[in-house]
This record gives C-alpha cells, sequence and structure tokens, in this order.
C-alpha cells in the first residue's frame, strides 16, 4: 500500500474504474472491495489536497492585489458610507412626505391602558427606577392612571405614587418615558 502513494492521478482514477467494472460483474472479492474503497479514499484525499492548495494559491494573489491597493479601497468605503449618511433631507421636504414609518405611527398611536404594550425590559426599568423595586406600588399607579380621566389627574397620581431610586439621568430618561406613556394615553 506505500506504493500506492505515489501513482499518478490518472492511474489511480484508472485503477478505482477497473474496480468499478468488476464490482459491476460480480469479479470481486472482499479483499478486492476493500482496496477499492482505499483507493477510493485516497483519491478523494489527494483531490481535496489539491483543492486546498489551489485555494490557497488564489488567496495569495488576492492578498497581494488587496495589499498594494489596500488603504485606496479602505479609504473610498468609509468615505462613501461617511456621505450617504451624511446627506440629509432639509426639513421641509420631511414635511411634504406627510408618511411616517411603522415605527414612529407605532410610538405615537394611542394607548387604552397604560399598561398596553409595555415590554418586559420597560417594566423592569419602570419597576426598579421610579418604583424601587416595589412591583406591587408599580401595578397600583397603573390602574389608578387607567382611572383617570384626562392627562394632568393621570400626571399627578404618577408623580405621587414614584420612589426614584437611580441615578439622575436615569430617573429622568424613566419619568419622560413614562410621560409619553400618559401623554400616549390620554390624546384627545
Amino acid at each position: 500500500m506505500g506504493d500506492d502513494k505515489h501513482i499518478p492521478l490518472e492511474n489511480l482514477a484508472a485503477q478505482i474504474e477497473q474496480g468499478v467494472r468488476d464490482m459491476q460483474s460480480g469479479n470481486m472479492s472482499k479483499e478486492g472491495m476493500e482496496r477499492l474503497q482505499i483507493k477510493s479514499r485516497d483519491l478523494h484525499e489527494r483531490l481535496t489536497i489539491l483543492r486546498f492548495k489551489a485555494f490557497e494559491a488564489m488567496v495569495k494573489v488576492d492578498e497581494d492585489v488587496r495589499f498594494d491597493k489596500e488603504d485606496e479601497s479602505q479609504t473610498n468605503l468609509i468615505d462613501s458610507i461617511a456621505e450617504v449618511t451624511a446627506i440629509e433631507m432639509p426639513p421641509k421636504s420631511k414635511k411634504k412626505m406627510g408618511k411616517k414609518s411603522l415605527a414612529e405611527s407605532l410610538q405615537s398611536h394611542p394607548l387604552s391602558s397604560i399598561g398596553e404594550g409595555l415590554t418586559i425590559l420597560d417594566r423592569a426599568n419602570f419597576t426598579s427606577t421610579l418604583f424601587s423595586n416595589d412591583t406591587k406600588n408599580f401595578n397600583d399607579m397603573l390602574d389608578s392612571v387607567d382611572a383617570c380621566r384626562h392627562f394632568e389627574a393621570a400626571w399627578d397620581v404618577f408623580h405621587k405614587s414614584i420612589n426614584t431610586m437611580g441615578t439622575k439621568p436615569e430617573i429622568e430618561s424613566a419619568i419622560e418615558g413614562f410621560k409619553m406613556r400618559i401623554t400616549r394615553r390620554f390624546q384627545s
């Protein structure tokens, strides 16, 4: 079998072809079948190595080309992206379009309940930051705000209920976020 390693690919393929003919005619022994399988595996491994070497050679050529022009291409790509993102429509043309994105439309859609559509993350954020992790107080406040008839009463109920915990920016952000919810709940 050591000599089989140095058989040229054409000869190895011819031997496999002859083995397949012998197998189809029923003239192959168990040992012959094992030899055919070994030769087939050898052919597969050698072709895999050749494919890898060809791929490696292609990549090396690509790398040589890329190293010559890398700075130019990289700068142009980044500059192009910067130019595209820097372009902004004038405010007048935005108003003329008059269409909101789906996200903008959903964010301004009136709420039937103050707790409607609260994500788990929003609920956890409001409870921890505005109600010092007191879930019962948070849920009671939601019910009380829903019972109000107008924005001012709901805002008053909300402000009297909060017991903040966290940094000033976190608290301000949470209050602003909840104010938006109250505004959406009491749109006229």
